[in-house]
């Protein structure tokens, strides 16, 4: 990045969550951060480093004032209700958040003309084959995908240089899931790890870095930043676990087969990286490269 974009300011929106809060991590050397969220949980560091102001994407004129008042440069569209059950049972609140909100925040964006960076996901697609291009055409199965897919076409539809980036699996410091991994095999207590559901595990870090080489660039359009391989969730839970020197002989592969519908969870979103690779050069971390990294930085707790 130029060295006067300390100079440039980048709004993050869910900025307290995992997501927000690595984000920020990332881009306070580069950017003067604003963390824009419902509930302040920024970690000690982040509270020093970055500025918070509290919002409520869901409400169209708080997020335009927002935005009228700081004037970023850029914003990262972070936030959204994330619980992919939640949402399958509350499917007008996922779109008003999720959808309605990704709309309030471009319009904002187009209002004020700031590049805007919306987090979608692989479940934007079925999840039944994987491997999914960023030509092909989105099918979710689930509401949580549904709703993220509206909100695409409503940035699409608000802002001609909207950048996309659909990801999946994403972990690193501070991840909830490797928290509990973690804790579960300290403990010495037996996981179940499934091998039929897969998809694209992300480093948190490696995600960001795609992020800003996009704005460098000055590209738009939709991209798929995820890592380099896909993985069911036993090959992902078992790198973790070599690398991390615990005991992943406690992890037990099993199949989820009839109760995976139940369960929310897809045989196969993994998304191809084919096509966004070529524009990008910054390199996709495998999950094992991705977890060396997260080692040399201390892991995940």
């Amino acid at each position: 990045m130029a060295h006067d974009s300390q100079s440039k300011t980048i709004l993050i929106t869910g900025g307290s969550g995992f997501v927000g809060q690595n984000l920020a991590r990332f881009f306070v050397p580069r950017y003067s951060v604003v963390v824009a969220d419902r509930n302040n949980s920024l970690t000690d560091d982040l509270r020093f480093s970055t500025k918070f102001v509290d919002l409520d994407i869901s409400d169209a004129d708080a997020v335009l004032s927002t935005f009228d008042t700081i004037l970023p440069e850029v914003v990262i569209h972070a936030a959204g209700n994330k619980n992919v059950r939640y949402c399958e049972e509350h499917p007008e609140e996922a779109y008003q958040v999720n959808a309605l909100g990704t709309n309030y925040v471009a319009d904002a964006c187009r209002r004020i003309g700031a590049r805007m960076i919306y987090l979608s996901t692989d479940l934007v697609f079925g999840g039944d084959r994987g491997n999914y291009q960023e030509s092909d055409l989105p099918v979710p199965s689930l509401v949580y995908g549904k709703t993220k897919l509206q909100g695409e076409q409503y940035a699409l539809r608000e802002l001609s240089d909207v950048i996309i980036c659909r990801s999946g699996g994403i972990y690193g410091k501070a991840s909830p899931l490797l928290r509990w991994l973690s804790t579960e095999l300290e403990a010495g207590h037996r996981v179940d790890c499934f091998t039929d559901v897969i998809n694209t595990p992300t480093y948190m870090e490696n995600l960001a870095e795609m992020m800003e080489d996009i704005l460098q660039k000055g590209l738009h359009g939709i991209f798929h930043t995820v890592g380099r391989d896909s993985a069911s969730r036993f090959q992902f839970f078992q790198t973790y676990a070599k690398t991390f020197g615990l005991n992943h002989d406690l992890l037990q592969p099993i199949e989820a087969s009839a109760d995976r519908a139940k369960m929310l969870l897809l045989p196969n979103s993994s998304l191809s990286i084919d096509q966004t690779r070529t524009k990008l050069e910054v390199p996709f971390n495998s999950a094992s490269e991705g977890f060396a990294r997260l080692q040399s930085q201390g892991g995940v707790k």
